[in-house]
Order: C-alpha cells, then sequence, then structure tokens
C-alpha cells in the first residue's frame, strides 16, 4: 500500500511540475494579502484570530491551488489542444486563470494598504508608469527634431 501511494504522488508531482511556480505564485500572492489584512487589524485596533485567520487562509489557499490544478488538468486534456488551433502558447487557460487570481489578491493588498496609509500603492505604481513612458515619449520627440 505504501508503495501505491507513493507512486501516485510522485505521478501527480510530475503531472503538476510545470505549473508548480504559478502554483506557488498564487500561494505566495494569497499569503502576502494575508500579511497585509493582519497588518491592516493591527494598525487600525481590530481584533486578531487565529481561528478567523486560519478559516480565511487555509480555505482560500487550498481553493486557489485546487482551481489552478483542476484548470491545468482540463488544459492538459483538453483547452491547450484547441488553444494551439489559434495561439502557440502553452496552458493559457491556466496563466490566464492565475493572474486573474493574484491580481484579486493584490487589488485586496492595495486596499489594506489604503487604509492604513491612506493612499493607493496601484495608484502610484501607474502614475509612475504613465510619468516614465511621457518621458521616454519626450526624449523620442526631442530626438527626431
Amino acid at each position: 500500500m505504501k508503495i501505491t501511494t507513493a507512486y501516485i504522488v510522485s505521478a501527480l508531482a510530475l503531472f503538476f511540475a510545470p505549473i508548480a511556480g504559478i502554483i506557488i505564485l498564487v500561494a505566495m500572492a494569497t499569503l502576502i494579502d494575508s500579511v497585509f489584512g493582519v497588518w491592516r487589524a493591527k494598525k487600525l485596533g481590530e481584533e486578531i484570530k487565529s481561528k478567523t485567520f486560519r478559516h480565511g487562509f487555509v480555505p482560500k489557499v487550498l481553493s486557489y491551488c485546487g482551481a489552478v490544478m483542476l484548470l491545468y488538468t482540463s488544459d492538459y486534456f483538453i483547452i491547450n489542444e484547441l488553444m494551439h488551433l489559434a495561439l502557440d502558447f502553452d496552458y493559457l487557460a491556466t496563466k490566464i486563470v492565475s493572474l486573474i487570481l493574484i491580481s484579486i489578491e493584490v487589488k485586496s493588498m492595495d486596499e489594506s494598504f489604503t487604509a492604513v496609509k491612506g493612499y493607493s500603492f496601484l495608484k502610484k505604481i501607474i502614475d509612475l508608469i504613465i510619468k516614465a513612458k511621457n518621458i521616454k515619449n519626450k526624449i523620442k520627440k526631442d530626438g527626431e527634431d
């Protein structure tokens, strides 16, 4: 029985190996969001209970990672072949859904940050990118003159 279980676990690990980095990114985004939530609660004087944290964090990580793994399985056996008819990307559906899950967590981090600091770090980053783009365009325009 132990050998059979070991083979099954090894087979699953090998099957999901190509998306191990994606699974880790999704889990880390969820963990970092939870850290932001605890930081927010401490700064705003809210009560922090390990039970609340446990009942929120663990199911969220398991459901997010499980969803990515389930989608990857569908992607591997069905979706990827259909996608290759139009685009030359492997496991695009898995990557898109993972990106959506990570963006949800980043937005949640930004909400916690805004509640504590009073401004959005996402807005600051976007403003910085727009300024850099404007400077680049101005330099390019001045170089053409």
